[in-house]
């Protein structure tokens, strides 16, 4: 009986690396356009409550950074994908 082990070096596939490439800009490029629609939509309204209520700031703050939050994750996904 016979045990035959081998190591290879990891080859890269050229179509595995190219839909790699393009998930992670399609990650990238629609989170941001995501997190840029969100922020639009939510500063204005932001800045129309607290110029009403000065007191609600620290609330709508929260909301701007948490659409701005949406691009990061979609650069933490294409870290993840890339090799």
């Amino acid at each position: 009986m016979t045990i035959v082990v081998g190591v290879y070096a990891a080859e890269i596939d050229p179509l595995e690396a190219g839909l790699r490439a393009l998930a992670a800009s399609l990650s990238i490029g629609l989170s941001c356009i995501a997190a840029g629609y969100a922020v639009a939509r939510s500063a204005p309204a932001a800045i129309g409550a607290v110029s009403e209520k000065p007191e609600v700031f620290g609330k709508s703050i929260v909301f701007v950074g948490l659409a701005e939050g949406i691009a990061i994750y979609g650069l933490l996904i294409a870290i993840l994908v890339m090799p």
